[in-house]
């Protein structure tokens, strides 16, 4: 698809910081509407973000680079009606990884649509991952909650689905059955038994066509060392920590990171749960390995004022670790659509 003529894709300048908070008030009280994280009313909040998006632009001289971010305006005869932010990135070691350009909060004001601006945005923001990559091979990669009617429009413009989310309440009772599992936090000692189920997420992500992370990697004493270090560290200081499920005999059979984060503005104040890089046991039916991970990971969420745990990395729906994730009580929240730029 080529760029309509009508649409100028640039950086922003620093007077349209008004502009721009505009597209993102219009942006979070349809997000509301599909069920997504609430946005606040205060206008003081867009007042201060519109200052913020100002200074941004006057910091970026007219380039739309900086660090590994991205921000990119459209303008047609109307004014500014979009804007798009990228996340420039490797997720992981290996130099074969493509590098991974994170499609946030792609923007058109409703008078807009249908008019090309979005593809606009995407391809300008392409053509930029790619000259930061000097020849690298970059993949675009898109978060949409699954009310969102974008997915036709990703559909059309090339992304296909990699990934899915679900999305379970912290503060309700998990209905699944008890498997005879237990979890529990991860420590040091779990670190051989985590490597060694790594590969078999790295075979599933592969398998399901998302490429932003590693293929499998060996397990050697590097590899182990690194994330015995990374076990060490005490839940709350980064909120961010492994868990494992472990059979009667204490064997590890199964693992997954949770992080706890805070929403900012101009997201009504709230602290969000993720839990996601399952690892599982392949000799195992997944459904006994998920529900004890889940049932903690809430626990653990809500101990940090999540309301609601999302669990990411997930198969398509019907396939077993969705599904296993349904029976814990989750239900859809969004997928990850991706192509090469």
């Amino acid at each position: 698809m080529t760029k309509p003529s009508s649409v100028i894709v640039r950086a922003a300048n620093p007077e349209e910081g008004v502009a721009i908070a505009g597209l993102w008030r219009e942006l979070w009280d349809v997000h509301e509407v599909w069920g997504g994280y609430a946005g606040t009313r205060d206008l003081r909040v867009y007042d201060q973000l519109a200052a913020r998006l100002s200074e941004d632009a006057r910091v970026r001289a007219g380039q739309p680079i900086l660090g590994r971010h991205i921000h990119l305006v459209a303008q047609t005869a109307e004014g500014v009606v979009g804007q798009v932010e990228g996340w420039f990135d490797r997720h992981g070691v290996d130099e074969t990884t493509p590098y991974t350009c994170e499609v946030r909060s792609l923007i058109v004001s409703a008078r807009a649509r249908t008019h090309g601006v979005g593809t606009a945005l995407l391809q300008e923001l392409a053509r930029i991952a790619k000259q930061m990559s000097r020849g690298a091979p970059v993949v675009m990669a898109a978060e949409v909650l699954e009310p969102n009617p974008a997915h036709s429009f990703y559909a059309r413009v090339g992304y296909t689905p990699v990934s899915w989310t679900a999305r379970i309440d912290t503060r309700g009772a998990t209905d699944a059955p008890s498997y005879g599992f237990g979890a529990r936090q991860a420590v040091p000692n779990d670190a051989l038994a985590i490597a060694m189920l790594d590969p078999s997420l790295a075979e599933r992500r592969r398998a399901q066509g998302d490429v932003r992370f590693d293929r499998p990697r060996a397990v050697d004493a590097t590899f182990v060392g690194a994330l015995a270090s990374h076990l060490a560290r005490p839940f709350g200081s980064y909120d961010q920590c492994e868990l494992v499920v472990v059979d009667t005999n204490m064997v590890v059979r199964a693992s997954a990171s949770l992080t706890v984060m805070s929403l900012d503005p101009p997201f009504v104040p709230a602290r969000r749960g993720l839990l996601g890089r399952f690892a599982l046991d392949p000799a195992l039916p997944p459904a006994p390995l998920v529900e004890p991970l889940v049932r903690l990971g809430k626990r653990m969420a809500l101990a940090r004022g999540a309301g609601a745990l999302e669990l990411t990395d997930l198969d398509p729906p019907g396939a077993p670790i969705n599904e296993a994730a349904r029976l814990a009580g989750a239900t859809p929240w969004s997928r990850i659509v991706e192509r090469y730029a």
